[in-house]
């Protein structure tokens, strides 16, 4: 008798043990599972930055020139500059209206608004942007004399400035703000109104 009542601890505690020991498993195995699916989200849910490439510059009109006897500058310049904007997430990405401001020494002269629109998880669009050259801040940004001198060198150099600011949703509910910009200089040859250089380098913030 006392032998069965020494007997039924021992096997009382042994089956604690195990199920002590299987809780500690399964709660270990969840733990893991929990980790690593949390590495496989924040893999899938970091936001990589939308980037802009410039395909192609075009300008057309013509370039300053000295109407006489009445002294005046004539300045009719248009450009055209194509931009793709690429987007690496696996989410797509929707852009308010964009802005586009183009520069002359560094002063405003001209702009251009792009409406909203979408890029497709891990797609591109391509963004049309049609400026035209405001004559009298020209004059302004540069001086008479200074104008006269890029003509007189035979190229003039301007900078566009193409902000899209966007959103990138993740499985529908995780949302996240993202700004793409792009900067280009294009240098525009006189008299011909031929592009001479484009220069891009891309910018992004999320």
């Amino acid at each position: 008798m006392s032998e069965s009542g020494a007997m039924a601890p021992a096997a009382s505690q042994r089956r604690r043990r195990h199920v002590l020991i299987s809780v500690s498993f399964a709660v270990l195995v969840l733990l893991l599972l929990a980790a690593t699916a949390a590495i496989v989200l924040l893999a899938v849910l970091r936001p990589r930055d939308p980037t802009t490439e410039l395909l192609s510059a075009n300008a057309t009109g013509t370039v300053p020139s000295v109407a006489l006897p009445a002294f005046s500058i004539q300045l009719n310049l248009t450009f055209l500059l194509v931009v793709r904007v690429r987007n690496p997430n696996p989410a797509s990405f929707r852009y308010g209206e964009a802005a586009t401001s183009l520069l002359y020494r560094g002063a405003s002269v001209g702009g251009a608004l792009v409406p909203p629109g979408t890029v497709p998880s891990r797609g591109a669009t391509t963004v049309r942007l049609n400026m035209t050259v405001q004559a009298d801040k020209v004059v302004a940004a540069a001086g008479l004399g200074g104008l006269l001198g890029d003509v007189l060198a035979g190229e003039m150099e301007f900078e566009a400035r193409t902000e899209v600011k966007g959103r990138v949703t993740f499985l529908g509910f995780v949302k996240r703000s993202a700004v793409a910009r792009t900067v280009c200089r294009v240098a525009v040859g006189v008299p011909d109104v031929k592009v001479r250089r484009q220069e891009c380098h891309n910018e992004a913030k999320l």
